[in-house]
């Protein structure tokens, strides 16, 4: 009766010494990570909205993984309102890693068309009249696990279109002169 009584013990005991390592996971502060935009393609163009995807370079400073179940973001170029997305694409971002990460967002084409004609009333012909745009992406990436949490992050930086026109007018130079 005393050996079962030992066994017990060392059970909830061990059990005891797994719950606190569990828990002192839960009570570790997340750094917030580094987010960048790396790409936007443009997927979808309706008479009242256009679809992009923005593709994200999340970099993961903390020393374990982040379980990402989600993000949600608004960007904004020079300094309007552009774009809200929202991604749930379940990835682990590894310790001191980085990963990308597609998100979906939605842009009102009268929001849309009006940006474009601004920048075109701005150009005098050239393409150094294209300056390049200022964007800010805020948001929130959603983290599952044992985290269950919600990470804040930000990121600015610029937009040049003045490379993106002129490849697009050299593929269209060789595309017509294949023809």
């Amino acid at each position: 009766m005393i050996a079962y009584k030992n066994s017990s013990v060392k059970l909830l005991l061990t059990a005891f010494f797994l719950l606190l390592a569990g828990c002192a996971r839960m009570g570790q502060s997340v750094e917030e990570p580094q987010v960048t935009l790396v790409d936007m393609q443009m997927l979808e163009v309706k008479p009242f909205e256009a679809v992009f995807q923005i593709s994200l370079r999340v970099m993961n400073p903390n020393d374990f993984s982040l379980d990402l179940k989600g993000v949600s973001c608004k960007l904004n170029i020079d300094g309007r309102h552009f774009a809200t997305g929202i991604g749930d694409k379940h990835q682990a971002i590894p310790a001191f890693g980085t990963d990308i990460v597609p998100v979906t967002v939605y842009v009102s084409t009268l929001k849309m068309f009006s940006s474009v004609l601004a920048l075109v009333q701005d150009m005098d012909g050239t393409q150094d009249a294209l300056q390049p745009m200022r964007y800010e992406l805020t948001g929130k990436i959603r983290l599952g696990g044992a985290i269950g949490m919600s990470v804040p992050f930000e990121s600015k930086g610029e937009l040049s279109l003045a490379g993106q026109l002129s490849n697009a007018a050299h593929a269209g130079n060789r595309k017509l002169q294949a023809e």
